[in-house]
């Protein structure tokens, strides 16, 4: 990265503080404007824009948290970074809400300062880069429409016609099935029949009912599945077209 155009501003009335982050950060390349003071600050930046602000949050006058809000007002992309050697939860998720960007902890080492630094700038031209691109993105995305609804229409022509053609073989599945079926069972009732006929004639004539009426009920099935396999094709047929 480029950092010899990137310009940050600090805020502190501890004038250690600004120097220190002068020091690490011009050694990068980085312009920077040290101020001690909210009011200061916002003068400053009339006339000037910055890449990232950093802020204390207790100074005389206008403290830290004003400042974020002051800032985010006038330049809601620049991102603002809270310094605080006292900082609480609550003043954190205040400062959160206002717009800040994120939070450094006193003491400060040029390790955390340039880190710091680093991550700020890098976020907002991230962000740049998306604002940048939207355009593309959504031309993108108009391209593949198209495509998909192509996709999602043979797919559902291709249902369709597996459904055609599966039906009626599971229809003739079991129309061939049933007979067997049937037979098995006329078997199985001549077998029960036969051997009960001699303990109880009633049963006996029961039985052999039921083994004439037998057949007759497989034809039944055999004659009716056809007709119920279409219809769940037709149903189905629908469904897949919805």
């Amino acid at each position: 990265m480029n950092t010899k155009s990137q310009k940050v501003l600090v805020i502190d009335d501890d004038t250690i503080v600004g120097r220190s982050f002068d020091r690490v950060l011009s050694d990068k390349g980085y312009e920077v404007t040290t101020v001690l003071s909210g009011e200061e600050a916002l003068a400053t930046m009339n006339g000037s824009e910055f890449d990232v602000v950093f802020t204390d949050i207790r100074m005389p006058g206008m403290d830290g948290l004003e400042v974020t809000a002051r800032i985010k007002e006038r330049c809601p992309w620049t991102p603002v970074v809270v310094i605080t050697g006292h900082g609480t939860e609550d003043t954190e998720s205040r400062a959160s809400v206002l717009g800040a960007s994120g939070f450094v902890h006193k003491p400060l080492t040029p390790e955390i300062i340039e880190s710091i630094t680093l991550k700020a700038i890098g976020e907002t031209e991230a962000a740049n880069e998306v604002a940048d691109a939207p355009e593309a993105v959504v031309e993108s995305k108009k391209a593949t429409i198209p495509e998909a609804r192509e996709r999602s229409g043979f797919l559902g022509f291709a249902k369709v016609v597996g459904m055609f053609v599966g039906a009626p073989l599971i229809a003739l599945g079991y129309v061939l099935a049933l007979p067997l079926i049937g037979l098995y069972q006329i078997g199985k009732l001549a077998y029960v029949a036969f051997k009960k006929s001699h303990r109880n004639a009633a049963t006996m004539v029961k039985n052999i009912g039921l083994f004439f009426a037998s057949p007759f009920i497989a034809l039944g099935y055999v004659i009716a599945l056809p007709v119920v396999g279409l219809v769940m094709f037709t149903k189905l047929a629908r469904e897949a077209t919805k």
